[in-house]
């Protein structure tokens, strides 16, 4: 598979991103007034009847934003290795990624969200660590609202921008050395039956990334997309004694176009990467009285194609609670 190679540095690239910026804000003030009438979600005391609500995926996110005054934490681990031969001998090259995100629900449709990444980078040979690097990555401030609800529209709708900040490093891989700008969008579709499912996809750019080539000033212009898709089965849903116990399967399937910068010899060059994953995934959910979530999963990702790790793990938590609880 071969994403192609852009060997000049761009100087008019920025419009692509305000267009697209632009246009995502029309849509969301659009929305807004159209969404406000009638679209109320349900309140905690007519939900604890139904099944739970699925939520954040291990590759994706859901339309589901959260609830007034709740706040959830994810913290997710992930592991990934692709191995090859060469002249060395047996070649693996590793990534890992300690993930954590907090959701605040300002009200039922806003949600604020704050993203906070650990990564780094190995590569082995015949078993031995030869390099690698790992550091803070870029953290990412985001708000999102939710455009359309389910119990007016035949889907969730959801939507807003993002700000990456250059917390990262170039020179380690575990970030750009410029400030980026996103846009979030996901629509989900549950059936408060035993599936569900959810689609997101993210645009970013970084209008002024650092170029790793030794004692080069260049900077590029870098942007990307990823997107996911879920499919969910509720294999479990049972009450017992006012907690509410689930545990649902997931089958996911993610890529991501992204551009990147490839040393030179006096500058770089900025090329385009193409990654594809498939995933299936279980989790186990625990709803107490007082609407406290806690939830725990495993998902066991695939890479496809010749970019990005083979093989992968994740171990994914999840924390939610009310800071005033229904009564």
């Amino acid at each position: 598979m071969n994403a192609g190679r852009f060997y000049s540095k761009p100087s008019h690239s920025h419009w692509i991103f305000h267009k697209i910026l632009a246009g995502g804000l029309l849509i969301l003030v659009l929305g807004m007034p159209i969404s406000a009438s009638g679209q109320q979600p349900a309140s905690p005391e007519e939900k604890k009847d139904e099944p739970e609500e699925p939520d954040f995926g291990f590759l994706g996110s859901s339309a589901y934003t959260q609830v007034k005054q709740t706040l959830q934490f994810i913290h997710a681990s992930l592991y990934g290795t692709r191995g090859f031969r060469d002249a060395g001998g047996r070649r693996n090259e590793d990534e890992y990624l300690f993930f954590q995100r907090a959701e605040y629900g300002i009200t039922d449709r806003w949600e604020v969200d704050l993203q906070m990444p650990f990564q780094g980078s190995r590569t082995r040979v015949n078993g031995v660590a030869v390099a690698g690097d790992h550091g803070l990555g870029d953290m990412l401030l985001g708000i999102r609202y939710q455009v359309l609800h389910e119990g007016k529209a035949p889907v969730a709708m959801t939507m807003g921008p993002q700000v990456i900040f250059p917390s990262g490093s170039a020179h380690k891989g575990t970030g750009n050395d410029s400030i980026g700008l996103a846009w979030d969008f996901a629509l989900s579709k549950d059936w408060r039956g035993p599936v569900f499912f959810y689609a997101d996809a993210n645009y970013h750019a970084f209008p002024r990334a650092a170029d790793t080539t030794p004692n080069s000033t260049s900077r590029f212009t870098l942007h990307g997309v990823s997107y996911a898709t879920t499919l969910g089965f509720r294999a479990m849903e049972r009450n017992c004694g006012g907690v509410h116990h689930d545990i649902h399967a997931y089958l996911e399937g993610a890529g991501a176009w992204e551009q990147e910068i490839e040393p030179g010899v006096s500058t770089g060059e900025r090329r385009g990467k193409l990654t594809w994953q498939v995933s299936p995934g279980i989790r186990y959910g625990h709803l107490s009285q007082r609407q406290t979530l806690i939830e725990i999963g495993f998902a066991a990702p695939v890479g496809l194609g010749p970019n990005g790790p083979k093989q992968s793990f994740i171990v994914q938590f999840q924390y939610e609670f009310y800071f005033h609880p229904p009564k």
